[in-house]
C-alpha cells in the first residue's frame, strides 16, 4: 500500500484529491463541520476564509473530443491557480465547470479573472456568482447560487460575470402572445429589407419582456410556436415553396442566448421571404447567372462560401437560393461543371489524370475519379482512350 506522504507528494493525486474533497463539499451531502479543517489543511488547502462563496466559470469553447475538452479545462484552471489571491482554490466540477473557491474580501479578483480569460482564450467565459456564507461547511449554497446565476446567461448574453443577488425571477408565459405573432406576420410581410425583419424581431421580443424575463423554456415553446405559425401563413398565403426547408426545432433548442435566439428568428423569417417574396424572382435569376458565372470561371477554388461573398450574400442564402432557381444544388451545378470543364482537358490536353483533377477543383485524383466514373459512366483513362480512337 503507498505511504500517504508519497501521495502528497504526487502533483496529480493531490489535484485530484483537492477536486474530490472540494466536490464533496459542494454536494450539500458532506457532513464535515468536525474534520474540514483538518483535510484542507492535509491537502495544503487554506482552512480558513473570510465569508467564502464560490464562482463558476463555463468556458464555451466547441470541443470535438472529450481530452480536448479536460485539456482546455486543465490549462485555464493553471492559469487561473496562478493568478488568484493565496489561499483561494480552483477546481472541476461534476459538470465541467471551473469552480473557484474565494473570500468574500477579495471578490473584485473576479474583474481579473475575466479579463485574464479574455487575453488569454479565444472564446468567452461564462462567470456565475453565489452569495458569499458564513461558514466554510455553508459553500454548497454559494455553489447552488453560481450555478443558478449561470442559468441567466440566456439574457446576459455570454463572457459576462452574473451575480446571483443580481438576477431578478423568472416566470412562465400564460396565454400565448397571439397579436404579438400577427404583428410580427405583419412586419414580415411588409418588410423590404433584412434589417426591417430584424426590427420587427427585435420588437416581438421586446413586447414579450415589458414586464420582466420569462422562463427560458417557455421562450423557446413560445419562439417555436411562433415560428410554425408563421411558416404556415406564409405557405398558405403564397403556396409550395418548392424547394424550401422547413422549420426545425431542433436547431433552434440549442441556441443559448437571447441575442442568438433573436439572430436565429431573423435568418428564419428572411429565408421565408427571400424565398416567397414575388418581386424578388427578377433579382434572384440575374444574382443566379452571377453565381454560375463564378462557378464556371473559378472552378478550382469555387464553394459555397467563396462564391456567396463575391455576389454579396450569405452561403444559406445562396444555397436556398440556387436550389429554388434551379432545380439543383449548388456543388450539384458545381460537379457538373468541373467534370464539364475536366472531359474537355482530357479531348485536347495531354495533362495526366492527377492534373486534370487539380485543375477542375479535386485534389484527391482518386475521388476524382470515382465522381467522373459516376457521372461520364467511365474513368477518366477510359475516357480518353475512346476519344483517341
Amino acid at each position: 500500500m503507498l505511504n500517504e506522504r508519497f501521495l502528497f507528494d504526487d502533483q496529480d493525486v493531490m489535484t485530484w484529491m483537492r477536486d474530490r474533497l472540494l466536490r464533496h463539499l459542494i454536494s450539500g451531502k458532506a457532513n464535515m463541520k468536525g474534520e474540514l479543517k483538518e483535510s484542507l489543511s492535509r491537502l495544503r488547502l487554506n482552512p480558513y476564509y473570510t465569508f467564502p462563496a464560490i464562482a463558476l466559470l463555463e468556458p464555451t469553447a466547441p470541443y470535438d473530443h472529450e481530452h480536448d475538452r479536460l485539456a482546455y479545462l486543465e490549462n485555464m484552471r493553471a492559469d487561473l491557480q496562478e493568478r488568484v489571491p493565496e489561499g483561494s482554490v480552483v477546481f472541476l466540477d461534476e459538470e465541467g465547470r471551473i469552480g473557484l473557491l474565494f473570500s468574500w474580501v477579495s471578490k473584485e479578483v473576479l474583474v481579473r479573472v475575466q479579463a485574464m480569460l479574455q487575453q488569454r482564450f479565444p472564446h468567452p467565459v461564462n462567470i456565475g456568482v453565489g452569495k458569499p456564507c458564513s461558514h466554510l461547511s455553508d459553500i454548497h449554497l454559494s455553489y447552488r447560487q453560481a450555478s443558478a446565476a449561470l442559468n441567466n446567461k440566456f439574457y446576459r448574453g455570454t463572457g459576462q460575470i452574473i451575480h446571483y443577488s443580481e438576477i431578478r425571477r423568472m416566470e412562465p408565459v400564460g396565454r400565448y402572445p397571439a397579436e404579438k405573432e400577427r404583428k410580427l406576420y405583419a412586419s414580415f410581410r411588409s418588410a423590404a429589407t433584412e434589417a426591417e425583419i430584424a426590427e420587427a424581431v427585435d420588437q416581438f421580443y421586446a413586447a414579450l419582456l415589458e414586464k420582466g424575463p420569462i422562463d427560458v423554456t417557455s421562450m423557446y415553446e413560445l419562439t417555436i410556436r411562433m415560428l410554425v405559425g408563421i411558416e404556415k401563413r406564409v405557405i398558405a398565403d403564397e403556396g409550395n415553396g418548392g424547394a424550401y426547408k422547413p422549420f426545425e426545432a431542433t436547431s433552434l433548442v440549442k441556441i443559448g442566448t437571447l441575442d442568438e435566439l433573436k439572430r436565429y428568428v431573423t435568418r428564419f423569417l428572411t429565408g421565408l421571404w427571400e424565398v416567397f417574396s414575388p418581386t424578388l424572382k427578377e433579382s434572384h435569376r440575374s444574382l443566379i447567372k452571377k453565381t454560375i458565372h463564378y462557378m464556371e470561371q473559378e472552378c478550382q477554388y469555387a464553394s459555397l462560401q467563396s462564391v456567396a461573398q463575391k455576389v454579396f450574400i450569405t452561403p444559406t442564402y445562396l444555397s436556398l437560393l440556387f436550389k429554388t432557381n434551379t432545380g439543383k444544388t449548388f456543388i450539384e451545378h458545381l460537379t457538373e461543371i468541373r467534370i464539364d470543364k475536366a472531359k474537355d482537358m482530357l479531348r485536347t490536353t495531354h495533362y495526366k489524370n492527377y492534373e486534370v483533377a487539380e485543375k477542375v477543383g479535386y485534389q484527391d485524383s482518386r475521388y476524382f475519379s470515382q465522381i467522373f466514373k459516376k457521372k461520364v459512366g467511365v474513368s477518366p483513362s477510359e475516357y480518353r482512350e475512346s476519344i483517341c480512337k
